[in-house]
């Protein structure tokens, strides 16, 4: 019974869904993606340009290199002005000459050693050696109006003493803003002077260029050893006071966190001190919040343009999609009758099409599966006829030994038990998981049975290991053997076998070896070709054990095993296994039955 079901569909001239919702997300895109560029273009473009916090670490670093800078400079000049040095080894002699020409002569060989340093350091601004005792300043080259020991420590190490930013103490130059050091030192005659050195640094004047640059009012403090505040551009922080700053992140080379109402970056320098550069916090989240308002509404505008979009999808989708769930609901309770659906969109016409197909296929197979069912029960019922033989062959063998056994037959009794152990590995009866080992007992049992047939020596080396206990498959060692017994061997013939283990290869390695007839080069060519064939038209009588050896050898291993033949006419066959220990087995090997 055919239904007639017709969905009208006249929103759009694009017959494929594929088109519809090409056309509708490119539109809707286009249009948020425009008002995106025209609204937020300046705030996306200031947060991309400064990153604050990167921008922050960056300038702070920047300063940080070049007070440091400063401080290693004033020291390396101390270095020379000391008595160690080459301008200070003089100062001995200036003190102590004996006349007043002696002591001109050195004056002026110190001081010409000092403009040169001076000369040398361009921003090198005050150099003296001052006496604390009697207040003088000695070989300046622009006085300075104050005593040293005056200005903020920052870093005091031994005899060395790292003044923090001030203005400069040279009379005339106070407008100047300086990074400065003094280090006492001991002369000859016991006098104690003190190496006072500036070095112009307008620090200042770098944070008020960068907070016009970014409209922000930047403030850099600098910290000693106990996280006191020994500078500060701004009034706000004052000198001596503690400074803590809270929910510090590594930032870079910097710690980012908050003191108050402000946020800052902290940098910790490789001379003991640290520099702060803060930001209010209502100048750092300024841009955050016009951006956050921007995307606000930018978002809104989505939501209600996507709310449009829903609706208009949901008539091109759902609704086609509504009437295949309910045919579907129907099939669920058994009805499989066709229907013909026409929702105007290509898609959805070919998918009821496949549907109608599927109950078709549905309905046929179900036929068939009842088929299928009735033809188990038979194979089933012949299964159990086909296994009472070998239950029966057993149990008649199991019966013989016990008749031997009471008869004294020793050699008929030892036949049978092997013979029946044979049976049943085969079988699968026993031993249901095959190993290397249960392989190994398995091929000696059967080389027991032909020996008592044939004339032939074995030599069987098994190197013992835990390996031994390897799952492999099933009777792969016996075809062998059984080959090499009947076709190769001849009177008083060898078979020698080795079982070891290489832990290169992380494999089992098994070698059986006769010193029989041998094969010709045509003859080995030819049972390598055949033990490949395994399809029924290919199959042959000659080589079926290697054959059926390599099949189960790549139903278990798949590609990872090998075997290989080798043979010379006259010297014997060689055939080597290697079997991979750590595997994961795709394929599962095949139940004896």
């Amino acid at each position: 019974m055919m239904n007639q079901v017709k969905i009208a569909s006249k929103f759009f001239a694009f017959k494929t869904l594929k088109q519809r919702l090409v056309f509708i997300i490119v539109i809707e895109s286009i249009v948020v993606l425009l008002i995106l560029v025209l609204i937020s273009y300046q705030t996306i473009h200031s947060i991309q340009k400064n990153k604050l916090k990167t921008s922050m670490v960056v300038d702070l670093q920047q300063i940080t290199e070049k007070t440091t800078e400063k401080y290693m400079n004033m020291t390396q000049i101390s270095q020379q002005m000391a008595p160690e040095g080459n301008v200070g080894s003089l100062l001995d002699n200036y003190f102590q000459a004996n006349s007043n020409f002696d002591k001109y002569q050195t004056g002026e060989q110190i001081l010409d050693s000092l403009v040169k340093i001076t000369f040398a350091n361009s921003d090198l601004i005050c150099r003296a050696y001052f006496d604390p005792v009697i207040g003088k300043y000695y070989f300046y080259n622009f006085l300075p109006t104050n005593a040293p020991q005056r200005f903020h420590v920052l870093k005091q190490n031994g005899n060395f003493y790292f003044h923090s930013l001030h203005l400069s103490n040279v009379k005339g130059l106070g407008d100047y803003q300086v990074l400065s050091m003094l280090r006492k030192i001991n002369i000859g005659d016991g006098r104690e002077l003190v190496i006072y050195i500036e070095s112009r640094f307008e620090a200042k004047e770098q944070i008020e260029n960068l907070s016009q640059s970014q409209g922000m009012n930047y403030i850099l403090l600098q910290l000693d050893a106990d996280n006191r505040i020994q500078y500060s551009s701004d009034d706000t922080f004052g000198s001596g006071e503690q400074f803590q700053m809270t929910d510090e992140e590594t930032v870079g080379s910097g710690l980012f966190g908050k003191s108050g109402e402000y946020v800052g970056v902290r940098l910790p320098s490789d001379m003991g001190y640290a520099n702060v550069l803060l930001l209010p916090s209502a100048d750092y989240n300024r841009e955050l919040f016009a951006w956050i308002r921007d995307v606000t509404s930018i978002l809104l505008l989505a939501l209600l343009l996507f709310g449009a979009s829903y609706f208009v999808l949901s008539r091109l989708i759902y609704t086609p999609l509504t009437v295949f769930m309910s045919e579907m609901r129907k099939m669920g309770r058994g009805d499989l009758n066709t229907v013909s659906v026409h929702s105007g969109v290509i898609e959805f016409d070919r998918l009821f099409r496949q549907f109608n197909t599927m109950k078709q296929q549905i309905h046929n197979l179900m036929l068939d599966a009842e088929q299928v069912s009735q033809e188990k029960h038979k194979l089933e019922i012949e299964k159990i006829y086909h296994e009472i033989n070998p239950h029966f062959l057993m149990n008649a063998l199991h019966s013989i030994h016990w008749l031997a056994k009471m008869d004294g037959q020793t050699k008929i009794q030892t036949f049978i038990t092997e013979l029946n152990y044979i049976l049943a590995y085969s079988l699968g009866k026993i031993d249901k998981q095959a190993t290397v080992r249960t392989e190994l007992k398995m091929l000696h049992s059967y080389l027991h049975l032909q020996k008592m047939r044939y004339d032939f020596q074995t030599d069987l080396k098994v190197e013992e290991g835990d390996y031994l206990e390897t799952p492999t498959a099933r009777m792969i060692l016996q075809p062998i053997a059984e080959n090499a017994i009947h076709h190769g061997l001849g009177d008083k013939g060898c078979l020698s076998i080795s079982v070891s283990h290489s832990d290169e290869r992380n494999a089992v390695i098994i070698v059986l070896e006769d010193n029989g007839k041998g094969l010709t080069t045509e003859e080995l060519d030819s049972i390598k070709q055949t033990m490949l064939k395994t399809s029924d038209g290919d199959r042959k009588m000659s080589g079926i054990g290697l054959r059926y050896v390599h099949y189960m050898l790549e139903s278990f291993y798949g590609k990872e095993a090998i075997i290989n033949i080798e043979s010379e006419l006259t010297q014997g066959t060689k055939v080597t296994l290697l079997l991979p220990i750590d595997r994961e087995k795709s394929i599962a090997p095949p139940r004896q039955e």
